[in-house]
């Protein structure tokens, strides 16, 4: 090898030997190694949608529960319940049958006529004492030409003249004969008429054609006789003041309900409460009964009486031995409308028609003609006047009967 070559063969060799320790660079123009693409990730399935769950049937409403005394009416035998709503007018001479019902529990009120005396009372009253449903001696104390009593505890005023007294007077008027009449055993009072003028059968019975007055001194009766113990019965229900004629002796037709709100039904709205009563007259009323009288049309008892007033006390049809009702129906066909209409105490004339008058009541509960539950709901408010528990009635029954 010539000389001249060999410096640069030393040179090549150095920079061979450095070369091995750096790191070669990787040219621009190289395609750089390159990343394995991954794996395209796989798509889940789609979940599954569930299926919707089912609405639950709704849950039946209960029926409400019998409450004890529900429970325990139900169980007295029905006959002595009808017993409960009838109300027998009776002379002296017919006390003995009229006790002998009310051992029987045919009956649950008596209406006195004629003018019994003290001793004639008291026997009746000690007669009915240990009857198992008290009997509820009641009697027309008005005043002036209706006032059964007079003869015992002095004559009262008429409506028309009590009219013209100052309002205090005729309180402790009534408080004071009121007094009187418990001492006799007299539990209801068929007063004070709350008729609006004095028209066929009525006159003098009014207090006047005028609401507000009848309405003030009705009110100052009705006080007195609470404050004595005595249960008052407005009368007659939806009023008699304007009718057509007396219904003792035929079917009295009265102005049309419209006018009636506006006068006749006044002292009811003012006067009213649960623990009074009231007497429904035998009154057509155009617009409302059809033709029927109120004290057998479910729109005067039920539709005014109940719903509209609100009135939730004993309902006592007026006597159905009138001629409003005896010359279309008989007692018994009467009473059972009477009753299905919700009045709670049918009146009879007689106490001999009591026990069929029951017969037929029953007839109509079993024919469905009747229904029970009216007949336990009027059973009910005659209870809470008497005060008479059924489960103890019906624990003292139970106790005879075995």
């Amino acid at each position: 090898m010539s000389l001249r070559f060999f410096p640069l063969i030393v040179f090549l060799g150095f920079v061979l030997s450095c070369s091995t320790t750096i790191e070669p660079e990787v040219s621009l123009f190289e395609s750089p190694q390159s990343t394995p693409t991954p794996e395209p990730t796989s798509t889940p399935e789609p979940t599954a949608t569930p299926e919707p769950t089912a609405t639950p049937e709704p849950t039946a409403t209960p029926e409400p529960t019998a409450t004890p005394k529900e429970e325990c009416l139900s169980r007295i035998p029905i006959r002595s319940l009808l017993g409960q709503l009838i109300m027998t007018l009776a002379y002296p001479t017919d006390f003995f049958t009229v006790a002998q019902l009310s051992e029987n529990h045919e009956i649950g009120f008596v209406g006195i006529l004629g003018s019994p005396n003290r001793e004639e009372l008291h026997e009746l009253v000690e007669s009915v004492s240990t009857d198992l449903f008290p009997l509820i001696i009641a009697s027309d104390e008005e005043g002036g030409r209706v006032q059964r009593l007079q003869a015992e505890l002095g004559r009262l005023p008429s409506a028309a003249e009590l009219s013209s007294m100052p309002l205090e007077d005729i309180e402790q008027m009534f408080i004071e004969y009121g007094k009187g009449l418990l001492n006799l055993g007299i539990g209801i009072v068929l007063a004070p008429v709350v008729d609006i003028g004095q028209g066929p059968g009525i006159g003098d019975r009014s207090f006047s054609d005028n609401p507000q007055s009848v309405i003030r001194n009705a009110g100052a009766v009705i006080a007195g006789f609470e404050q004595a113990g005595i249960v008052p019965v407005l009368k007659h229900f939806p009023g008699h003041g304007s009718a057509s004629q007396d219904s003792h002796l035929g079917l009295a037709t009265t102005p049309s309900i419209e006018v009636l709100r506006d006068a006749d039904i006044l002292p009811y709205q003012a006067l009213l409460n649960d623990s009074r009563a009231v007497m429904i007259g035998h009154l057509v009323v155009p617009g409302l009964t059809g033709g029927l009288p109120a004290s057998l049309s479910s729109e005067a008892v039920e539709g005014i009486l109940r719903q509209e007033l609100g009135f939730d006390g004993l309902v006592f049809t007026d006597s159905l031995g009138m001629g409003a009702i005896s010359a279309r129906w008989t007692v018994q066909e009467a009473a059972v409308m009477a009753l299905s209409a919700g009045v709670d105490i049918v009146m009879i004339a007689d106490p001999q028609q009591a026990s069929h008058l029951l017969d037929r009541i029953e007839e109509s509960i079993e024919s469905g003609e009747l229904n029970i539950e009216t007949v336990y709901r009027s059973v009910e408010r005659v209870f809470t006047l008497k005060n008479v528990d059924p489960c103890k009635v019906l624990e003292t029954i139970e106790t005879e009967t075995n």
